[in-house]
């Protein structure tokens, strides 16, 4: 019983624990991702203009955001990384809610004359950003279009801009891609643009059905490819999925090892009642009478631990989410996330239940044997 005692709470323990932590990646996805995003099904870039009267047209879009992403080189000190820089319109933050990402400075990409840029917590620790340093500026470098590598003079070949860093945000992506934002009008000179945008993020009025991502589809055509959040962090979410999946099978595996320990325990039971099994023999039970006796104990032992072990492990869960027993540095949370769903709770109790069946059946087969030949 012990055995599915402490197996039970630590699946139940486990389980919850990548529930919250996979809650926590979706919250934070939900912040920086859009409702649905339009993106160019060939090709980069396309120009924004005739999209978005498209688009405008359709009930239930609330806010309509231009980005402009590419890959670049971004030097900070003596410290050099790469990264992918966003340029964001004004109406970004109304599309996405990264002020609730903020972890250290600002949200604003303009203070007095100053261009300032946002930086993913990662790319920023690898840099060792300091948004109180109005000193020293991040260089932003990619090639130039069309320009020939001179190795005498590289610079003449590249395109930089200066931009002071202004805040840190916690961006949790399935690529793990480290992320720039910055406004679109200073990563569109960079790059050698004059309006194109490599997206269109949109946020929906609450209520909306799904019907407004076919809408849309239908409206721009076959060019274009409309995402919802789940399609644009699906590999995120798969991995979660299998992740958590592959968790379970291997404690449940496991599980069935450990249960050989219950098998030991109704084997040694069986040899100790030849007795009593003698008695029930001459009584006038029949073996199969004396088979479920031993698969019912076994059902009991495996039923017991798993009642108890799932108290445990919910009442453990119950003091992670109340006091934070588990800490979690550098998030936007102070401790560890736990999330218990019934699901998980009927699975490990199935599973529990099966391998409880499995380990009663060979000690309920000797306990037939050992019944006839002593009857006999």
């Amino acid at each position: 019983m012990g055995v599915f005692l402490i197996g039970t709470s630590v699946m139940i323990i486990i389980l919850s624990l990548l529930n919250g932590l996979e809650d926590l990646v979706k919250e934070s996805n939900n912040s920086f991702d859009p409702d649905l995003k339009v993106q160019v099904v060939k090709g980069k870039v396309f120009d924004p203009k005739l999209v978005i009267q498209k688009i405008k047209k359709i009930e239930g879009i609330a806010e309509i955001s231009e980005v402009l992403e590419e890959n670049v080189v971004v030097r900070y000190a003596d410290a050099q990384e790469i990264a992918r820089v966003k340029g964001v319109d004004e109406q970004y933050t109304k599309v996405n809610q990264i002020d609730t990402l903020l972890l250290a400075g600002t949200t604003s990409f303009q203070v007095a004359d100053q261009t300032l840029a946002i930086f993913g917590v990662d790319l920023a620790n690898r840099l060792n950003i300091n948004v109180n340093n109005e000193i020293t500026s991040a260089e932003v470098i990619v090639p130039r279009k069309g320009a020939k590598f001179s190795s005498l003079d590289p610079s003449q070949s590249l395109n930089v801009k200066y931009l002071k860093p202004g805040g840190v945000l916690s961006i949790t992506k399935d690529d793990e891609v480290d992320y720039l934002l910055a406004p679109i009008a200073v990563i569109r000179e960079l790059l050698d643009y004059k309006s194109e945008v490599s997206a269109l993020e949109i946020r929906l009025n609450e209520g909306v059905s799904r019907k407004t991502k076919k809408a849309l589809s239908e409206a721009l055509g076959e060019e274009f490819k409309i995402l919802d959040r789940y399609e644009q962090n699906e590999t995120a979410y798969n991995v979660f999925k299998s992740e958590k999946w592959l968790t379970f099978a291997l404690l449940s595996l496991i599980l069935l090892v450990a249960a050989f320990n219950a098998v030991g325990a109704l084997t040694m039971l069986v040899l100790e009642k030849e007795k009593d099994l003698k008695i029930l023999d001459h009584l006038g039970m029949i073996p199969s009478q004396i088979q479920k006796i031993y698969l019912k104990e076994g059902l009991y032992l495996s039923l017991s631990g798993a009642i108890l072990g799932m108290l445990l492990g919910l009442s453990f869960c119950w003091l992670q989410m109340t006091y934070g027993l588990i800490k979690l540095e550098g998030s936007l949370i102070d401790f560890f996330p736990v999330r218990v769903r019934a699901f998980d709770i009927i699975a490990v109790l199935l599973v529990i239940v099966v391998m409880g069946i499995l380990s009663s059946i060979y000690p309920a087969r000797l306990a037939v044997k050992l019944g006839t030949r002593i009857g006999k």
